[in-house]
């Protein structure tokens, strides 16, 4: 007869009290469904383990040798339940996450506040464009991606998670460089900077979006391809190009960034496959995402209101 490993416990759990009532309340069943799981176990063993008398309960031989073992698999059948629990809960694992370019600033603090939250999550982080990253999540090669304008792609789920206000960036010598602030429908004469179509589309499609919306068909920059091709169209052709401040940090030298007034904004986010269910890391990083998006809102609304006040 096969073993039944679920009655190692309560024979271990009898074998330390030496008495049916204490083991019995301990495993919280009653004394009479204790002694029926013992004889089960047996029977299954081939051997007496207790001896019982009115007075007393003792382990026999067999017990006794058997002990150690039995402590050990109830032992490693806990371990195995925890571990699958925090699995099941998102409190260990992994979490496979990409971050494209203008999402570092909130995909960093997110970053910060899953390792405290979670310490024992292995997070993996890849960073590339937004093209790249959703074909990595479609192809189930990361659990999730936060991503500046991302592209619509087959088997992904795209959730608005913030909005970044965007800037125009020009040349150190362009004659926008010293203005504070400009109307994006000044620029209908400029020829508009794009990222390389393999993985920008979602941001080259925002950009033609805005300036529609501020009533011209912008300029564009001829057949971008390349990593470098937005930077290249900025610095050395002339061109202007949307952006927001914190995207343009790694951009930042010989550019200058102007204000757009009125505003406008780009969205970051959080891309996920749409096959499975969200585990609860993917939950846990979208409420994190969501919570430092909103406060940083909450301050910008803040600073407005000063602002206005103070005008």
């Amino acid at each position: 007869m096969t073993l039944d490993p679920r009655l190692l416990r309560p024979f271990v759990v009898l074998a330390e009290e030496l008495h049916f009532g204490r083991a019995a309340r301990r495993l919280h069943i009653t004394q009479p469904a204790l002694s029926q799981q013992v004889k089960r176990l047996e029977a299954q063993l081939g051997v007496e383990l207790f001896a019982r008398t009115r007075a007393s309960v003792e382990l026999t031989e067999a017990a006794e040798a058997i002990l150690d073992p039995a402590r050990a698999a109830v032992s490693a059948a806990a371990e195995a339940e925890s571990v699958a629990a925090e699995l099941a809960g998102g409190e260990r694992g992994r979490l496979r996450i990409g971050i494209s370019p203008g999402t570092h600033e909130l995909a960093q603090r997110v970053l910060a506040e899953l390792r405290k939250r979670r310490p024992r999550l292995t997070l993996e982080a890849k960073q590339d464009n937004s093209g790249v990253l959703c074909a990595d999540v479609a192809a189930g090669r990361l659990d999730l991606a936060i991503a500046f304008e991302p592209e619509e792609v087959t088997d992904t789920v795209c959730e608005e998670i913030a909005r970044e206000p965007a800037v125009v960036a020009v040349a150190a010598g362009h004659p926008l460089a010293r203005r504070q602030r400009v109307a994006l429908a000044e620029l209908a004469g400029n020829r508009f900077a794009l990222v390389d179509l393999a993985g920008g589309r979602g941001y080259n499609r925002a950009v033609v979006d805005h300036c529609r919306a501020a009533g011209f068909e912008p300029t564009l920059d001829d057949d971008p391809h390349g990593p470098m091709t937005w930077e290249t169209a900025v610095r050395a052709r002339g061109a202007v190009g949307l952006t927001t401040r914190a995207s343009a940090v790694s951009t930042a030298r010989e550019i200058a960034l102007v204000d757009l007034d009125p505003a406008l904004e780009f969205a970051i986010e959080l891309v996920t496959p749409t096959a499975a269910p969200r585990p609860p890391a993917v939950l846990l990083t979208r409420e994190i995402a969501r919570g430092f998006a909103q406060c940083a809102q909450r301050n910008t609304n803040s600073h407005i209101g000063v602002a206005s006040l103070s005008a």
